[in-house]
């Protein structure tokens, strides 16, 4: 499932030098086993749209917000967030990344960075993850060995995306699903680290899906989401992806005098 808001990358600091020890696996074992714990890949490529809907927690629980996310391959994502009985919409139709945040003052559609435009066709694989078919992608892995995640081991992979982006994968030893990614993103003209925590994992027609996401920036909580309702194969048309065309204002003719 597509980690958002969401995008993630790679810890600026990263060992090197660590490398895995002879015998042990290699980058191409732990996702040939990340695959299988998920599903298998016939599993995972026979998925094509998805909608998730459950709630956005922020501020540590002093508010909750209805959300619903659409995935629809080969690159398409858009996600709705209900505030204080307005809408925020955010979407990416493959091109273009664009939002509606009327409570930043506006409700006509703006456009987004292309620096963000990248960060979102970086996460255009969203439903099986970027590790998956990653040298088809364009994409390069390494294994920097093994780090304690929350008390569990996991494998540590950094992933150079074809676009240059950095991301640093973790991967449970034991489940070998992700517990955490970690990336660096821009937003609005700003640099921050961006880090995601995806977890209660449940079978999804035949398939794991996380049920949970924890976001932090700067290593602050900035968000969690929890889902109660995940749907694969759902009918979604491509214009809910696409940038909408601004509201037309009805201007009202002048008053005869």
């Amino acid at each position: 499932m597509k980690i958002r808001f969401a995008g993630l990358a790679a810890l600026a600091a990263l060992s090197l030098n660590a490398q895995p020890a002879a015998g042990e696996l290699k980058p191409d074992d732990v996702i040939k086993k990340s695959v299988e714990a998920q599903g298998g890949l016939d599993k995972l490529k026979a998925i094509k749209s998805m909608k998730s809907s459950g709630k956005m927690i922020i501020g540590g629980g002093q508010m909750e917000a209805p959300v619903v996310a659409y995935i629809k391959r080969p690159a398409s994502n858009r996600m709705e967030i209900s505030i204080q009985g307005q809408k925020i919409v955010e979407g990416f139709d493959g091109t273009t990344k664009w939002m509606i945040n009327p409570l930043m003052g506006s409700k006509d559609p703006q456009k987004s960075s292309d620096e963000e435009a990248k960060t979102a066709a970086d996460d255009a694989d969203g439903i099986e993850g970027p590790l998956v078919n990653y040298k088809e992608k364009g994409h390069t892995v390494e294994l920097l060995g093994k780090e304690d995640v929350d008390g569990s081991m996991a494998y540590k992979l950094k992933l150079t995306m074809r676009s240059g982006t950095v991301r640093t994968i973790f991967v449970d030893e034991t489940s070998f699903l992700t517990i955490k990614m970690v990336s660096k993103v821009k937003q609005m003209g700003q640099e921050f680290e961006a880090e995601a925590k995806p977890g209660n994992y449940k079978p999804v027609e035949g398939v794991m899906m996380p049920f949970s996401l924890e976001m932090k920036v700067n290593k602050q909580v900035g968000m969690q989401m929890q889902f109660d309702k995940i749907e694969v194969n759902v009918p979604i048309e491509d214009t809910l992806f696409a940038m909408p065309a601004p509201e037309v204002k009805k201007v009202e003719p002048p008053k005869p005098q």
